[in-house]
């Protein structure tokens, strides 16, 4: 029978390896992880509530909740034995669950608890090595593009970062910490965060493209680089920034020799949608938010479990 434990503000070393070890056999299964980014961040820190599920000595399962978004996950060798259950019963009555990749039992689970898709987050991906052929760069006149630079560019980015994406809790809520606990992940690069910049104010960020770059394995048997986030400073929207800056990490991800990408976009975000369309970006996969019907009111969750929406 299912043993939950108590809500815990942070995991001991020997829980997080554990809910690690559980998450790569559900992904083994699945073919997709069951927690994004910020999750598995926040195995290794504070600002989130975490609920694990014991069958004997077992691990069987794993949720965790943040901001009144949810993620779970149930070990294969426990599933249909009421794991899951018992992890959504002891989560808020008013929580939004993430299910990430589309997954038929992810949809049958929902289903039989009466939860109701109330937003789809796209992941679209094009072939880099293939036709169409990427445009060149042309930024609006007076703007200049750069690399980031540590020691200069963190609390400028922060700001950006807010005020791109105001309406987005999660990413528009980012700190200088946060920024930090991303920036000390092995796969970042600081050349790989491109701004861009008056030319007469080089230290003012107009735009900026955050590129991510998967070592074979994470995302598939290939490397595969992602447009992690596009963000623009509402002062300079409406100038077709969107586009070029766009353009800037894919050229710089094609020069790292990656002939595969993919980004995370919002289902209702239709000017993101045209740029990325526009630019041979076509659906892979679709991550979906889950509430319970009684709850779902149509009202759009703006929470983001990874970057990739993109502000123009």
């Amino acid at each position: 029978m299912p043993t939950p434990s108590k809500p815990s503000p942070s995991l001991t070393d020997d829980q997080r390896d554990a809910v690690l070890a559980l998450v790569d056999s559900a992904a083994a299964l699945d073919g997709t992880g069951a927690l994004s980014e910020r999750s598995l961040l926040a195995l290794r820190g504070l600002g989130a509530s975490h609920r694990l599920v014991y069958v004997g000595a077992d691990l069987a399962g794993y949720a965790q909740l943040a901001d009144g978004t949810a993620e779970l996950v149930v070990d294969p060798e426990h599933r249909r034995a009421g794991v899951g259950s018992e992890l959504l019963t002891d989560l808020p009555e008013d929580v939004r669950v993430w299910a990430h990749g589309d997954v038929p039992a992810a949809a049958a689970f929902a289903a039989a608890r009466d939860l109701v898709v109330v937003r789809e987050l796209w992941v679209l991906g094009r072939r880099l090595d293939e036709p169409p052929a990427l445009a060149d760069v042309v930024l609006p006149q007076g703007l200049t593009a750069r690399s980031f630079e540590t020691g200069r560019d963190e609390d400028e980015w922060v700001r950006v970062n807010a005020a791109a994406f105001v309406h987005h809790p999660e990413q528009g809520r980012m700190t200088r910490a946060d920024l930090g606990a991303r920036m000390a992940e092995p796969w970042f690069e600081a050349a790989g965060l491109f701004l861009v910049v008056p030319a007469d104010e080089p230290d003012r960020v107009a735009a900026f493209h955050w590129t991510k770059v998967h070592e074979a394995g994470q995302k598939g048997p290939a490397r595969v680089g992602e447009v992690y986030v596009v963000g623009v400073d509402p002062a300079y929207q409406g100038r077709g920034l969107g586009r070029p800056v766009t353009l800037l990490g894919l050229h710089h991800l094609v020069g790292l020799g990656l002939r595969d990408v993919i980004l995370y976009v919002d289902g209702d975000n239709p000017a993101a949608l045209r740029v990325y369309r526009s630019l041979g970006f076509t659906p892979r996969s679709v991550d979906r938010m889950y509430a319970r019907a009684t709850n779902s009111t149509a009202r759009r969750a703006q929470s983001s479990p990874e970057g990739g929406t993109m502000t123009s």
